[in-house]
């Protein structure tokens, strides 16, 4: 009886420790890796190589053993839908007049990786008019984009995480020179 009981409780310890849960998340690496490739797309050569992102070491505790371990579901992210595909276009071909705003200090990106008019010191009104015009595409562009790959993807209800992965790729891929905007004023790259 006692062996019997033995076992049975070595069964169920293994068991336990075999149990493997799945769970279904948001895919911030993967995003991550589309808005890299998007911003370089847009940017050409204008983007900078951006740092990797820091990485956590695992620790290797005893206990790490015990917990079930979990599997996550690999999902790719789709960014080549014809409406995406026509945004990113977009986007490519508003680059190069946006530049030279970009260059001089009028525009910089904002915290939240939308562009801003920074100031108009030098610009005629045509050109106050253009660098307007321009934010406010770009902006629009790239609202609508991380909408789209939100609901491309499968997860309309997280646009907003989409939009912080995608800020923090525009800041970091910015050229030197740039600015950026931090802790309420601006500072160049």
């Amino acid at each position: 009886m006692k062996a019997l009981t033995r076992a049975l409780s070595l069964l169920s310890a293994l068991a336990i420790l075999s149990c493997v849960t799945i769970n279904i998340y948001f895919p911030a690496e993967e995003v991550r890796g589309a808005a890299g490739r998007i911003v370089d797309e847009v940017w050409g050569e204008r983007a900078q190589d951006a740092p990797p992102p820091a990485g956590k070491s695992p620790g290797s505790s005893f206990l790490q053993w015990l917990q079930p371990s979990s599997a996550y579901a690999a999902q790719d992210i789709d960014v080549s839908t014809p409406e995406i595909r026509a945004i990113r276009e977009a986007m490519k071909n508003r680059s190069n007049e946006l530049f030279p705003f970009l260059d001089a200090g009028n525009v910089g990106i904002g915290r939240d990786g939308l562009l801003k008019v920074r100031n108009t010191d030098g610009l005629d009104l045509k050109a106050r008019g253009a660098a307007s015009r321009l934010v406010q595409a770009e902006n629009d562009d790239r609202l609508r984009l991380y909408r789209e790959i939100s609901r491309a993807n499968g997860f309309p209800d997280r646009a907003d995480e989409v939009r912080a992965i995608f800020a923090e790729t525009w800041r970091e891929k910015a050229a030197p020179g740039w600015y950026l905007e931090k802790n309420g004023g601006w500072v160049r790259k």
